[in-house]
């Protein structure tokens, strides 16, 4: 699946570093190996250097009207056997992502998070919010792309189709 991020800011505050789009960016769904990431391109890494207060990682999504929503959310639960129950109606909810990280290539950077809490909020119909809150640290590896991710197990991705899917519903 396919989303347009309106918002995307990584605040990195040890690090002294914020990624952000200037320009939408792209938020990918995916599946690897039983896992599912939700990846953010097009991000630019700003150094700020009085930067502070907590790191995390703040999205806001675009979502498509409700109808093309949960065709969207259906194929994709079709193509990955994902069995999708009544997700909760709630405007808010938490899940438990597996890692939630970042790569930085021009600092061979990976900023991550192994014990993240996700948040997702709803924000009428046609955005909703996900933050990602958490013990960051970071590694000096190579990587190839500036990008976030973050990598949810199956039950987690099902809530959270499901909690899509219902509030798409509820919008028809």
């Amino acid at each position: 699946m396919l989303f347009e991020c309106l918002r995307v800011e990584a605040n990195f505050p040890a690090e002294k570093l914020r990624l952000a789009n200037l320009t939408p960016a792209r938020l990918v769904w995916d599946e690897h190996g039983g896992t599912f990431v939700l990846r953010v391109e097009g991000l630019e890494v700003l150094e700020v250097p009085g930067l502070q207060g907590e790191a995390g990682i703040r999205l806001e999504v675009a979502l498509p009207e409700p109808a093309a929503l949960a065709g969207q959310i259906e194929r994709f639960a079709g193509q990955h056997s994902l069995h999708l129950g009544p997700g909760p109606l709630r405007v808010e909810f938490s899940e438990t992502p597996f890692l939630a990280a970042c790569h930085i290539p021009g600092e061979n950077l990976f900023i991550f998070c192994e014990e993240p809490r996700l948040t997702v909020r709803r924000c009428g119909f046609k955005t909703m919010e996900m933050h990602v809150t958490g013990v960051f640290k970071a590694r000096r590896v190579p990587c190839q792309e500036t990008d976030v991710v973050i990598h949810l197990g199956v039950a987690a991705m099902c809530r959270l189709l499901g909690a899509m899917l219902a509030w798409s519903r509820e919008g028809q």
